[in-house]
């Protein structure tokens, strides 16, 4: 028992081990230098939450830290599992890839160098990390290109190896050997029955080639010999430690030994609001090694200052020296960085020049002194010569929206537009330009809309026919406007129209010397139902009227023939005339009918006259046949035009009184249908034909004998909706029976049946009495359902308790009195 106890102790004391080494790895996961043994689902939220600070604290991204991670042994399954948990914690990554703090208080709590983006608790608003019009900005927000580096291109050659690399060497051929070999802190590396070989300091080419030496002088023979190849390449990269000065997140910063400047101005967030993006040093061994401007990147994409980093290097963003602000019409407006010995012409080439609409004779200069601003009018001349100085403001406007040099003609000439004044150009010599007069042109007057010197129109008149005979032909001045009229713009528009029996009704342009048989050749001539007596409506000219004229207009009767011959034909027309052919007497198309179902000769007939009735036609289609179902028989009427519109009407007006839109829909249909059913008694009306009952027939009528159906159909509120034979002793009780009865929210006074022509019959009553509708074969038995009953709300039981509390209330007082 006690060997048991003790064999337990040892086992919780081994799992408190490894929890505890857990614990402190994901702690110190940056810095531990063998990772192999984390296990991720082993790490609390807190561990994950320290691991966040760490790569706040860093400026590192979790896509930076995997292949540091990767580097010192971590699994990539377990890196995968670890960056999934880092993304899915309520601390989101940026579109970046960089850590945004959960907190309204600002990452500079968390650690000074973490990254810049701060959130809400409600939403996340981005921070800019510094004035986003400072020239080169768009590099370090958060939707600037990322800069990290590119992992998986192939080593360079010109890589420098260095402690905690680790390379791949592979020898094939007629030997063979491969393994990861990781360069010690002295900077060798062990190669089995070789021995160590110092490759620290040396290139992968020179590295290559020593091993290539010294592994063939020893168990390797056949590599001197060229039997077997050697390969070396980089299969885990090293960390680097750079130290950045000035940026947004100053600090010590753990990057890939592949990574540039960029890359580290990147992770930093770039120059802070004070510091210089075109003095940046690179200081390596406590010396400057470059300068580097970032201006030669962002102008020209040039990359030669993306240097490479190495271990220790220092990059130090000095403050700026000279700055000045472009505003107004350049096409990058801005705040831009000036080194010494740089013009304004170079800052307007930062800018990327003027905009097409800027006024490029001078810009304004603001300027500050010890004191106060001054303005400064800088001349087109001097921006190769002017050296700006630090707080100058360089404003360019807008041209002026006017012409120097503009005349512009208008009216009866062939090119009416805008030309160039030219000196001394007068009205004939624009007329010239425009390409000379119209046929139209009046000629007796023109005009010349002038522009004064107080900006006041003014109105120069001018005989354009002297004027082209060099008599009155004025100087144009700047702006004029030179209108010529035409003849048919001084003359009123008159029209005569023509309606009825033509191919073209419609108005018409008056034209001198119309006559009635132009008219109705410009209307295409008559139809062939066009009467030869015509009515001409002409207006009534006079000065005054009496007190007992009513005429409207004067009406000229006259026959013409068809042919348009005789003197009839040549009345003149006058302007305003209303001329009408009228329709001969009686002319119609002939018009169809349809008789559809149980009849013997079914199809379209065609109506013989304007009385023929339903009895007429169902003798001519020789009668029902035997299996039809006279009681069912139905007319489908087609509206007219002017019937669809009474209904659109009808329509319109149910939308604006209904409230129900169920019911508003429904109704909305039936009114809206092309058709309406008309039910008939044939019977009745073969009995007794030309009766009431016996309709007249009209164009598009389909007269339809259903089959005879001894079923009768029971839908509604009924337990079973059903079809069951027609039995002449059953009553609606009966048939709702055989649907098993009446459902709960069956409305049962409101039944009703509508019959196999269409027609309907409710329930009648009489006290306590019901008189159901009788049943025919064929017909329909509907029980409607009843309406929901909303049930009171708990704020309108209590409304109407307090208003029955207050009634009863006024009712005691009264009967107190």
């Amino acid at each position: 028992m006690k060997r048991n106890i003790k064999c337990f102790y040892r086992l919780l004391m081994v799992l408190v081990v490894l929890l505890s080494v857990g614990v402190v790895q994901a702690q110190d996961l940056l810095k531990g230098r063998d990772l192999s043994q984390v296990r991720v689902d082993q790490l609390s939220d807190a561990d994950i939450a320290k691991l966040k600070a760490q790569l706040g604290s860093s400026g590192m991204t979790i896509d930076q830290a995997e292949q540091m991670a990767l580097a010192k042994g971590m699994l990539p399954a377990e890196f995968a599992k670890l960056k999934a948990r880092v993304l899915g914690t309520s601390n989101a990554l940026s579109a970046t890839g960089r850590l945004k703090v959960q907190n309204s208080v600002s990452v500079e709590k968390v650690n000074n160098s973490s990254d810049s983006l701060s959130t809400e608790k409600s939403h996340e608003q981005t921070r800019p990390l510094i004035d986003p019009l400072i020239f080169g900005s768009e590099l370090y927000t958060s939707v600037a290109p990322n800069f990290e580096p590119n992992l998986k291109l192939a080593t360079p050659l010109n890589y420098v190896l260095g402690p905690d690399d680790q390379i791949l060497v592979s020898v094939y051929g007629v030997q063979e050997y491969s393994g990861d070999l990781l360069v010690s802190a002295e900077g060798s590396v062990s190669i089995p029955n070789v021995g160590q070989v110092k490759v620290a300091g040396l290139t992968i080419e020179a590295a290559t080639q020593k091993l290539k030496t010294i592994m063939g002088s020893s168990v390797y023979p056949y590599l001197k010999s060229g039997g077997s190849k050697l390969s070396v390449t980089l299969s885990k990269i090293r960390s680097i430690k750079v130290i950045i000065i000035g940026a947004n997140r100053p600090g010590n910063f753990t990057l890939s030994s592949l990574s540039t400047v960029f890359n580290a101005l990147f992770v930093s967030g770039g120059p802070n609001a004070f510091g210089s993006f075109r003095e940046i040093e690179l200081v390596r061994n406590n010396r400057v090694e470059r300068k580097i401007d970032l201006y030669r990147f962002l102008l020209h994409g040039d990359q030669s200052d993306n240097v490479g980093l190495k271990d220790n290097d220092v990059i130090r963003i000095p403050p700026y020296k000279t700055r000045v602000q472009l505003q107004g019409q350049f096409k990058r407006p801005g705040i831009f960085e000036v080194l010494p010995g740089e013009k304004f012409s170079d800052v307007v080439a930062f800018a990327s020049g003027f905009t097409d609409s800027a006024y490029q004779a001078s810009v304004k200069v603001f300027q500050r002194n010890e004191t106060e601003r001054q303005v400064h009018d800088l001349q087109s001349t001097a921006y190769n010569n002017y050296i700006p100085h630090t707080g100058d403001v360089f404003v360019s406007s807008k041209i002026l929206n006017r012409f120097q040099n503009r005349v512009k003609i208008s009216g009866a000439v062939f090119r009416p537009d805008v030309y160039e004044l030219t000196l001394g150009l007068d009205v004939a010599g624009l007329i010239k330009k425009a390409d000379g007069l119209k046929e139209d042109a009046y000629t007796g007057r023109g005009q010349i809309l002038r522009l004064e010197d107080d900006l006041t129109r003014s109105i120069v008149s001018f005989d354009v026919r002297k004027a082209l005979n060099g008599q009155d032909n004025p100087i144009l001045k700047r702006e004029d406007e030179v209108l010529i009229s035409s003849v048919q713009d001084l003359r009123d528009s008159f029209k005569v129209t023509i309606q009825g029996e033509v191919r073209i009704p419609g108005q018409y342009d008056y034209m001198s010397r119309l006559t009635l048989k132009d008219l109705i050749l410009q209307a295409g001539g008559f139809t062939d139902a066009a009467y030869k007596n015509i009515e001409i409506a002409r207006l009534i000219r006079r000065d005054s009227i009496a007190p007992t004229d009513n005429r409207a207009s004067v009406v000229i009767n006259t026959v013409i023939n068809g042919d348009l011959s005789g003197t009839p034909a040549d009345i003149p027309i006058q302007p305003f005339d209303v001329v009408t052919i009228r329709r001969k007497a009686g002319y119609t198309l002939p018009e169809s009918v349809i008789v559809t179902g149980q009849v013997q000769y079914p199809g379209p007939y065609a109506l013989i006259s304007r009385t023929e009735r339903i009895s007429d036609i169902l003798r001519r289609a020789g009668g029902y046949t035997a299996d039809a179902n006279p009681a069912g028989a139905y007319v489908k009427r087609y509206k007219t035009d002017m019937e669809r519109r009474q209904s659109e009407e009808t329509a319109l007006k149910l939308q604006k009184n209904l409230k129900d839109s169920i019911k508003t829909q429904q109704v909305l249909q039936d009114i809206k249908r092309d058709y309406d059913q008309i039910p008939l008694d044939i019977i009745s009306i073969m009995k007794t034909p030309g009766s009431v009952e016996d309709l007249v027939l009209r164009s598009k009528d389909e007269l339809y004998v259903p089959k005879f159906d001894g079923q009768v159909k029971i839908s509604g509120a009924v337990l079973m909706v059903t079809q069951v034979p027609f039995k002449k002793r059953n009553t609606v009780r009966d048939y709702i029976s055989d649907a098993g009865g009446y459902a709960a929210d069956a409305w049962r006074r409101k039944t009703y049946i509508v019959y196999a022509n269409g027609k309907a019959a409710t329930t009648k009553h009489f006290l306590f009495f019901k008189f159901y509708p009788k049943v025919s074969p064929g017909s329909e038995l509907v029980v409607p359902k009843k309406a929901e009953k909303k049930s009171l709300t708990t704020g309108e039981i209590i409304g109407i308790s307090s208003a029955l509390a207050s009634l009863a209330g006024v009712v005691i007082a009264i009967l107190r009195l």
